[in-house]
């Protein structure tokens, strides 16, 4: 009986990911009705997998920027793409790195493309008792997403660098009690078909363009490397480049556009 009501409360999940399976396509995975409550939390949200992730703890451990919806409030839905793991978090500062420069770039111009009401968020998640319990998050930095550039991402990480900073402070077994967490988009809407899809068609070029975002070992690999078309790729099976859009797009008769210019003019 616990388990029928327990499917209830979630099944309202339902229509909400059936729209967000519409706008986002290939992002994300089809789910049955069962398997989207698999991914909905006892507190009211639902995390988006990618492919390949088998559970909802998977998916929340991954190393990557995770994608949520939110039931919570009554008559309205939020949303968002939230670094919630450390590592996670790491990986995202690389976004200020010389070498994703233009991935930043790209990024930043997607960002300001964005209502007043989208924010960029960094915040405290805190755990006082138990590695297990629910986490209670207390924001240290906000801004617009359209107010975001440069500038406000070393600000971004100069406060989780603080949280860093005081969690290092903490005994070992005691450093599950504090960590940063970026929100690097946050929206609301009212649970209104039109308007959620509106705000999904804003945020989706940014959700792709997050997992693009290369370590320094990945962009020397990506550096490196000759991604050809199919007829030519066979001598380059073991190719890791991370390039966006690698494999290869059918428009494209080289995908790796690290190469440098010279050597791109003679394609």
């Amino acid at each position: 009986m616990t388990i029928d009501k327990t499917e209830n409360w979630k099944s309202k999940y339902t229509m909400w990911y059936r729209i967000l399976e519409q706008v986002f396509g290939a992002c994300v995975p089809h789910l049955s009705d069962h398997e989207i409550q698999q991914y909905v939390s006892e507190r009211d949200w639902m995390i988006i997998p990618l492919s390949g992730e088998s559970d909802k703890e998977k998916a929340k451990l991954a190393p990557r920027p995770n994608l949520y919806i939110d039931l919570s409030q009554e008559d309205w839905i939020s949303f968002g793409i939230v670094y919630e793991k450390l590592d996670s978090v790491e990986n995202l500062r690389n976004i200020i790195s010389p070498y994703n420069e233009r991935e930043r770039i790209e990024l930043i111009e997607k960002l300001v493309t964005l209502a007043d009401s989208f924010l960029t968020t960094v915040n405290r998640k805190i755990k006082r008792h138990h590695h297990l319990e629910t986490p209670v998050y207390e924001a240290v930095f906000h801004q617009k997403c359209n107010k975001m550039d440069y500038d406000q991402f070393i600000k971004v990480f100069k406060a989780v660098d603080r949280i860093l900073d005081e969690r290092e402070l903490l005994d070992t077994e005691k450093k599950y009690q504090l960590a940063p967490t970026v929100g690097l988009v946050y929206g609301e809407t009212k649970r209104e078909e039109k308007a959620f899809k509106e705000a999904l068609l804003k945020i989706k070029p940014i959700y792709e363009m997050t997992v693009k975002v290369r370590t320094e070992e990945e962009f020397e690999v990506c550096n490196g490397c000759l991604c050809f078309t199919c007829d030519e790729k066979g001598e380059h099976e073991d190719c890791k480049c991370p390039c966006p859009g690698f494999p290869k797009s059918p428009s494209k008769t080289m995908e790796c556009y690290m190469r440098t210019n010279s050597f791109q003019e003679h394609l």
